[in-house]
């Protein structure tokens, strides 16, 4: 993790320093894209789709690496909700992919400040519309459909969720959830305080802004699609969390694990000490990222089709 860490402190100085703008701030994760996405595994089939959002059409990937009528996971990337791509999320998905147990859908959401909150959540809660619809298409199992992601991507699979069920929509069979952020109010937990600097990544002060950017003037800092540690928990499908120990984030992780089970959901928390918030990003370097990866797929691979 050390080694990544140091790796990319050097791209970004070679880059000219941490952008100050957001369009900045996307560029430069662009340009670094290829060097975290190779040596990735390589994939029968990657085929680029366009799925219509609640703002308009996305862009979309299918990493399928068996023939057959495979369970598939949609997965969203993190990025704070202000950036992030599909070539940032490429060797996650390729990972989760391989071992050709699970098909992986990769989708785009709009992002903010030009689309803020709650635009993101609308825009999934479409493309899992379009899934369980068009899933067999695509050969693709529609009863065993879940959803996973990082950071930004994990609080957009568990919202978009949460949003469904109470809808009356049909959920997925599970998650897999990286390093979510589950809370916008309280940055004083333990792990703001050990970690809020940013020495490992991630400050306190970068979430700050983030949610400045994510939240509009007067939403209600406890709205359960927006941090849904404020929510019923109650009647959801089985979840996998993979905690970074070295994460500001990874007390709101916690808590989120408690009160799931605590609300009679199944959970399987991974905790991944010495690692950072963003760790699956950098797999190119830290094996146990892959390894974090392959366990997630597994879980979700071997969910079975939820009774409705």
């Amino acid at each position: 993790m050390a080694i990544a860490m140091a790796k990319l402190s050097e791209m970004v100085k070679a880059d000219g320093g941490p952008p100050s703008t957001f369009e900045g701030d996307r560029d430069q994760q662009a340009r670094f894209a290829p060097f975290w996405n190779e040596g990735s595994p390589e994939i029968e089939k990657v085929i680029p789709l366009s799925i219509e959002g609640a703002h308009g059409p996305l862009k979309a990937r299918l990493y399928k690496n068996a023939a057959g009528h495979l369970p598939v996971t949609l997965f969203m990337h993190g990025g704070g909700f202000v950036r992030g791509s599909l070539d940032h999320c490429d060797c996650i998905c390729r990972r989760m992919a391989a071992e050709g147990k699970l098909a992986v859908i990769a989708t785009e959401y709009s992002l903010a400040p030009e689309h803020p909150y709650p635009a993101a959540l609308e825009d999934i809660v479409n493309v899992l519309d379009w899934l369980f619809a068009s899933a067999g298409d695509h050969d693709l199992d529609a009863s065993r459909v879940s959803v996973t992601g990082g950071s930004a991507g994990a609080t957009l699979a568990l919202t978009s969720t949460l949003w469904r069920r109470d809808a009356g929509k049909k959920l997925p069979v599970g998650m897999a959830l990286f390093y979510g952020g589950y809370d916008i109010t309280n940055t004083g937990r333990e792990s703001y305080r050990l970690f809020g600097n940013g020495q490992f990544g991630m400050s306190k002060a970068r979430v700050e802004h983030y949610i400045h950017a994510l939240v509009p003037e007067g939403t209600s800092p406890s709205d359960p699609y927006l941090a849904p540690l404020h929510a019923d928990l109650r009647s959801l499908p089985p979840i996998w969390m993979g905690i970074a120990e070295l994460d500001v984030l990874r007390d709101d992780q916690l808590e989120m694990a408690h009160r799931l089970e605590a609300a009679g959901v199944l959970v399987d928390v991974q905790r991944y000490e010495g690692l950072i918030h963003g760790f699956a990003n950098r797999v190119r370097l830290v094996p146990r990222a892959d390894d974090a990866i392959r366990t997630a797929s597994r879980f979700l691979a071997n969910l079975k089709a939820r009774d409705i």
